[in-house]
């Protein structure tokens, strides 16, 4: 009911605005119309197109076309500027009631920048910036032909080269975003400006590994928000925008194969490829496809301690303590594809229906092997090394990937021209989903009563030298004990239908547009888990690993700083399993302690709508609305009870909530030259918490390494932000940019994803870690970001095809504890995933049938989760905030790539590439560096490819 009441406002509210809006008779007026090319035909976005003595200005569409309306009869100046080109000017004339055709053909400004129409990077540069300038909000935008300029894998990859974007990798690629020291959560994801669902279970972030770098046209990353953009997005919101035909016929076609030298060798090879062409005689109806392919053999050498603390036996004092830890193989075999395209129908001068879609499916497949190294009690200390008693032992699992993850975005909409009056209305359906999981074998009953010394020495290499010789890997010594399968499944339907009306009209001289819109968006979210745990034998020779051993061996594993001990092969597993499953065991209590709580079925309901004008004076232009959000969620659960650890009962569970969030915000321009813009700009965003996050589920994990358990919170409330920017910018001739700005984001009920340690006197879960997440009192974000991109075609001989492509940001920031947290922490920390330094160093080289980019990406080190309880001195070196209970750190990060290629006919170029040439780490540490829980390696991949395009035949 409450949900109705807040619907029933917004759209009254907006149709009463409506009505005030004057739509009476006006004089008989005319329209002009074009379309602008570059000197090879192509169609070029984003170029601002202005009559005199007027000042009525339009931009040119994803089409090339613009639109001015409303123009009283007579002699007109058109001039059109288009960053990386001349400035264009003509004379035309308009009749009353008549359409008057401009077409604009741009040309360049001298012979030296005529490798701006035909090298394929510096064409998508030209558009990137002149997007950019033409846009109310701030945006950056990286256009296809960008994209593919470095090894850019997928849509995270491409996006993480942006000022004040970190990524947080996993398995030698990006995975999410966080944008502007914001964690990922706090950032939306589009196609084509419709919400996109996540396919995992425990968040709303999108993994943006599942979606491939080629299937989009452009990337636009919007770190403002108008009235008629969604609020869900305080970081910043990503929208993909797929491929429409131009006015020429395309084909483009790219083949790569590569190499990485891992693991004796791991291959990688990709495909990609996209049709357009518009019909007709007057081309109104256009059609274009495109799919893409890649699969990729990974290899990863990893290793986790787990960071502890223990009081040494001889004297009692405190000390770091690394009490087991895993070496860890992976093996992968990765397969990604996707298609997308769209069809468009011209109905009219600045009219068009369409329908649009994208799809995305990721295999991301692979086994990986692990053996865990359990220490004993410390007994003495000297130096480095530390030595323990006679109770360690060794364990090992297998366990196979078989994540499959799918997105797909349909949309089906139109727009309607009609002079001074612009219609839109759109339906979209958006679908994602994840089956299958980590089905494991464990051998949990290995060698015991080992002594073990700890070594220190490299104290990011943490590892136990074996006193004696105890064989502790001799695989007849590791037995199975526990087989757990996986039938697990998280889909989310989303459906949502928007509407807007815009209306043109003059204030004396000055120009304006009056909008409003409705948006109804309606998410399904479940998650089935039946994952069922069967217990073997108890050292049953039959189930020795001996009997499943694989021929893979890898004696420069992790750079011959670890022993790798013999790898089962799971097929040889699964064998033995089902061989001897009459004497398995099903293992109820696990089964329902792991699954039950897994389980939730949620719905929200979002109704918006939003009012907005833009007007322009002079040299500014204003823009100012106001939105409203009214949420409804509803939710069902399992509430598991455990007494003890041991699964007695599980209830069904429901809640609901629902709020209203009334949004305004304000942008504003002003050309200080016609190169030199200032702006500025306020608005309010919210973020809703993850579905998994409100449920109040308890799911445990005997399994894992600490014991865990996940709790929901169904006390979470949504985060709003108010946000704040200014930004100075200049546009170089021929092609460039210089930005700089300064933001600041104020956070309320910001949520904090936490790690904490129970008690081992808990009755029920004796030092088990939980992980939780809870609303902090706020929360602040300041930032500075810059940018500087050009081509220094101005210098002499060959030095005139350099170019470069920076940009740097800094942020700092600060959050507030609820009282009594862990253990009453009061410090302030910086917020979760807030990198203080980002930076990105390109330079680019770009000279006849040659064209080159070397990129270097850094992300500063930053804040994962919440760990550290207070023992009493923060700044103990053991005991305190950089101790090994500290909070957990995701590693700083510098990645060096490189791409090159060269055009050896009309559209057909050679790309070698290289990936990774630092072989970067990626890992996670608690406190200080020093002590790390997770550091993994890839290696460096070199990469071969050719690259056709019919466009690219100038």
């Amino acid at each position: 009911m409450r949900r109705i009441k807040y619907s029933l406002f917004i759209v009254i509210s907006l149709l009463n605005v409506l009505c005030l809006v004057p739509i009476g008779a006006q004089e008989a007026k005319g329209t002009i119309s074009g379309t602008v090319k570059d000197p090879a035909g192509g169609v070029l976005v984003g170029a601002l197109v202005e009559i005199q003595p007027t000042g009525k200005r339009a931009v040119s569409d994803d089409q090339g076309q613009f639109r001015i309306v409303d123009v009283t009869a007579g002699q007109y100046t058109l001039t059109a500027t288009y960053v990386g080109f001349s400035p264009f000017s003509t004379s035309v004339t308009v009749a009353a009631g008549q359409v008057a055709t401009a077409d604009v053909a741009m040309t360049v400004a001298s012979q030296n920048d005529q490798v701006i129409v035909s090298a394929e990077r510096l064409q998508g540069e030209t558009e990137a910036i002149n997007i950019e300038r033409t846009a109310d909000d701030i945006v950056q935008v990286l256009p296809l032909k960008v994209i593919t300029s470095l090894p850019n894998t997928n849509i995270a990859d491409a996006v993480g080269r942006l000022p004040s974007v970190t990524l947080e990798r996993d398995e030698g690629e990006g995975k999410y975003v966080s944008i502007r020291g914001t964690e990922p959560r706090l950032s939306n994801v589009t196609v084509n400006g419709v919400n996109v669902p996540s396919p995992e279970s425990n968040v709303r972030n999108i993994k943006l590994d599942v979606i491939p770098a080629a299937l989009v046209d452009r990337i636009e990353v919007y770190k403002t928000l108008s009235a008629n953009q969604d609020a869900d997005a305080i970081g910043g919101s990503i929208n993909m925008v797929t491929k429409t035909a131009g006015e020429k016929p395309s084909i483009s076609l790219e083949g790569q194969g590569g190499y990485t030298p891992i693991q004796d060798g791991r291959w990688l090879d990709s495909f990609n490829g996209s049709i357009g062409r518009r019909f007709g005689d007057s081309k109104k109806l256009g059609l274009m496809f495109g799919a893409t392919y890649d699969w990729n053999a990974r290899g990863i050498d990893d290793v986790e301690p787990d960071q502890t603390t223990a009081q040494l036996a001889s004297n009692g004092t405190n000390i770091a303590f690394v009490d087991k830890y895993d070496t860890r193989e992976y093996q992968y075999y990765r397969t990604r594809y996707g298609f997308a395209g769209g069809l468009d129908y011209r109905l009219g001068a600045g009219s068009t229906a369409y329908l649009k879609g994208l799809y995305s499916d990721f295999h991301d497949f692979g086994s990986t092997f692990v053996y865990t190294y359990r220490g004993g009690s410390p007994l003495a200390q000297s130096g480095s090394i530390t030595n323990l008693d006679s109770t360690g032992s060794m364990r090992y699992r297998e366990y196979i990937r078989r994540p499959d993850q799918q997105i797909f975005s349909f949309s089906t909409g139109a727009r309607h021209d009609l002079t001074s009056t612009l219609i839109t209305y759109e339906f979209a359906v958006s679908r994602s989903h994840q089956y299958g999981g980590f089905p494991t074998t464990y051998f949990n009953s290995g060698p015991t009563g080992i002594q073990f010394n700890m070594d220190t020495r490299d104290p990011l290499r943490p590892k136990y030298e074996v006193v004696g010789n105890t064989p502790i890997f001799d695989p007849t010594q590791y037995f199975m004990t526990q087989q757990e399968f996986i039938d697990s499944h998280t889909a989310e339907l989303s459906l949502q239908g928007a509407a807007s009306l815009a209306r043109r009209y003059a204030a004396g001289s000055h120009l304006g547009t009056f909008e409003l819109g409705l948006k109804f968006r309606n998410s399904k979210k479940t998650n089935v888990s039946n994952n069922p745990f069967w217990d073997a034998p108890s050292n049953s020779p039959a189930l020795a690993l001996s009997n499943a051993l694989s021929n893979f061996t890898n004696p420069n594993y992790y750079d011959k700083s670890y022993p790798l001990g013999p790898l089962s092969n799971y097929d040889k597993v699964l064998k033995l399993v089902y061989s001897n499953f009459s004497a398995f065991m099903f293992d109820p209590s696990t089964n329902h302690l792991n699954n039950d709580a897994a389980d939730y079925d949620g719905t929200e309901r979002v109704t918006a709508g939003y009012l907005m004008n833009s007007i322009s004076f002079g040299k500014s232009r204003v823009q100012t609305g106001v939105r409203f959000e009214a949420t409804d969620e509803t939710y069902t659960a399992n509430q598991v009870n455990a007494p003890g650890g041991v699964w007695h009962d599980t209830t069904p569970v429901s809640g609901s909530g629902s709020y209203l969030n009334v949004l305004p915000s304000v942008q504003w321009q002003y050309m200080l030259t016609p190169n030199t813009n200032i702006r500025a700009s306020y608005d309010m965003a919210i973020s809703r918490p993850n579905f998994s996050d409100l449920v109040p589920s308890q799911q445990v994990d005997r399994n894992a390494s600490p014991q865990s358990i996940v709790r929901g919170n169904p006390e979470l409330k949504a985060t709003s932000a108010h946000n704040f920017d200014v930004l100075v910018e200049h546009f170089f001739q021929p092609l460039g940019i210089l930005q700089a700005g300064f933001f600041y984001k104020r956070l309320s009920n910001p949520i904090y994803f936490t790690t904490s340690t129970l008690s081992q006197n808990d009755p029920n879960f004796p030092s088990f870690q939980v992980q939780e997440s809870i609303n902090g009192p706020n929360a602040h974000i300041t930032g500075f970001e810059a940018a500087w991109e050009q081509r220094l075609s101005f210098l002499p001989g060959l030095m005139n095809g350099l170019g470069v492509a920076a940009n740097y940001g800094y942020t700092t920031s600060q959050v507030g504890f609820p009282t009594g947290f862990n253990g009453g922490r009061t410090d302030h920390p910086a917020l979760q995933r807030q990198a203080p330094n980002t930076w990105n160093l390109g330079m680019t080289y770009d000279k006849a049938r040659f064209s080159m980019r070397f990129g270097v990406s850094h992300n500063d080190t930053n804040i994962y989760a919440y760990n550290y309880q207070t023992t009493g001195s923060d700044n103990d070196p053991i005991l305190g905030l950089k101790g090994p209970t500290g909070d957990i750190y995701l590693y700083a990060h510098t990645q060096f790539d490189i791409q090159g290629s060269y055009r050896m006919y009309k559209g057909l170029e050679l790309v070698v590439s290289g990936l990774n040439l630092s072989n970067e780490v990626f890992g996670f540490y608690q406190g200080s560096t020093i002590y790390p829980v997770q550091r993994e390696f890839y290696k460096p991949s070199v990469i071969f490819g050719m690259r056709w395009s019919s466009a690219s035949e100038r």
